[in-house]
């Protein structure tokens, strides 16, 4: 059974500095409520808008309340490509439409040694998808549009792709502590990061024996 797809990512990009700064409040207060009063309070966000901070809070709380508390803690701690890597993970695992067009688009051409995405490779996936999701058949033009450009700016801000107009497709370098938390939750999000499934078979080999 297919997963309805959702498009809220539309209203917040990857905002990696701000997606930080809300973990390092809620490993804090460990309270929604509390994380969110103090944001406003103290201005943590720099949010002028009232409407700007409340979609970008409910989006980064929607990524990383599907966090482990060990991916939380290496978001927090670890290094600004261990956060990249928790952020891509986040957005994997809140929004289905990213995750299978980074595996189902991105992945499979990169494993075929094809590292440059194109307009038309977009365009195949979403009317591919678009026979099996009828969300996609009902959005408006410009929704369409507006999801096309969000995917593209959070796969250039997570490090996946380039920023140029033909993006080429780049596999990020994980770090052991990264893919330690990723293969303790769920192995198969690596396939988020484009590792195939005998690298995935043999990096949970090797953790084994660490």
């Amino acid at each position: 059974m297919n997963v309805n797809y959702t498009f809220s990512f539309t209203g917040a990009s990857a905002l990696i500095s701000e997606t930080i700064i809300i973990a390092e409040e809620y490993n804090r207060l460990k309270d929604w409520k509390a994380v969110r009063r103090s944001l406003l309070d103290n201005n943590l966000l720099n949010k002028i808008k009232q409407a700007t901070f409340t979609r970008e809070f409910r989006e980064i709380k929607k990524r990383l309340s599907l966090l482990t508390s060990d991916q939380l803690n290496l978001l927090i701690q670890g290094s600004l490509d261990d956060a990249k890597s928790i952020i891509l993970l986040s957005l994997a695992k809140t929004y289905p439409f990213v995750k299978d067009f980074i595996i189902e688009v991105l992945r499979n051409k990169y494993l075929m040694f094809d590292t440059e995405l194109t307009e038309t490779d977009y365009n195949k996936f979403f009317n591919t998808k678009s026979l099996t999701h009828n969300e996609l058949n009902t959005i408006t033009e410009l929704t369409a549009k507006k999801v096309k450009q969000r995917v593209y700016t959070l796969l250039d801000q997570v490090g996946l792709i380039t920023r140029a107009k033909i993006g080429t497709i780049l596999k990020p370098v994980l770090s052991s502590k990264f893919v330690e938390v990723i293969i303790e939750d769920d192995p198969a999000f690596l396939m988020a990061f484009l590792y195939s499934k005998e690298e995935i078979i043999s990096l949970i080999q090797k953790l084994k024996h660490a």
